[in-house]
């Protein structure tokens, strides 16, 4: 089980700190939710902010774009440091944005709110490197997980399975030690947590914990 810390429950005074002790819990990469007050109604992540953590760590980078501008934004954050770019499908034509990010050679995913149904991007599992099903409603940190998503957490698994497509299946949303175990059984490759990692006093030992109960 893959785990992905998500920044956004950090601050600006503290991410050098928090990404140097969660490079010690061995996390696979650091999730960046930039969010420009246009898709959502908050405001997170500045190009700036990007860059002070990809100068603290050479842990890769998975820029989630909350934005209704992802296509244009796409080269500051890859120039900032980002490896992979995800967009909202509610948000992008799926065809443009999988074309533009791979023009600059880098990875590509899209996810889907809550209520958004596996349907709106199942023509493009196959050219995908993540799929990223949001089990909360984008926006700010720290809310309360969703369940309902599950399903097509579920769905998506399978198709994956039966047509061995290469595309890691994420979850994104109040991801915390009661409610991991719901999207383990369902079948995610990848869990994105942030109030679940980040406001604990033992971070590393949050990430333990976590990959102690995918393990169950």
């Amino acid at each position: 089980m893959k785990i992905a810390p998500s920044m956004l429950a950090s601050k600006p005074e503290n991410y050098v700190h928090d990404v140097q002790v969660l490079e010690k819990a061995n996390v696979e990469w650091f999730h960046i939710d930039v969010l420009d007050g246009t898709f959502t109604d908050t405001f997170a992540f500045p190009v700036e902010h990007l860059e002070i953590i990809n100068n603290a760590t050479d842990f890769p980078m998975d820029i989630h774009l909350m934005t209704n501008h992802a296509i244009e934004s796409l080269p500051k954050y890859i120039e900032a440091g980002g490896d992979m770019l995800t967009a909202h499908v509610e948000a992008v034509n799926p065809r443009k944005y999988i074309d533009a990010v791979k023009k600059h050679d880098k990875m590509v995913g899209l996810a889907i709110n809550p209520d958004t149904p596996l349907s709106s991007i199942i023509d493009y599992i196959d050219e995908l490197d993540r799929i990223l099903v949001m089990t909360v409603v984008p926006g700010k940190t720290g809310q309360s997980f969703i369940e309902y998503p599950l399903s097509k957490v579920r769905e998506a698994r399978a198709l994956i399975d039966k047509h061995q497509y290469n595309v890691e299946l994420c979850v994104d949303g109040g991801i915390n030690e009661k409610t991991a175990p719901l999207a383990f059984e369902a079948g995610v490759d990848v869990v994105v947590c942030g109030a679940g990692i980040l406001y604990k006093d033992d971070m590393i030992q949050a990430v333990e914990d976590l990959r102690a109960l995918a393990s169950k």
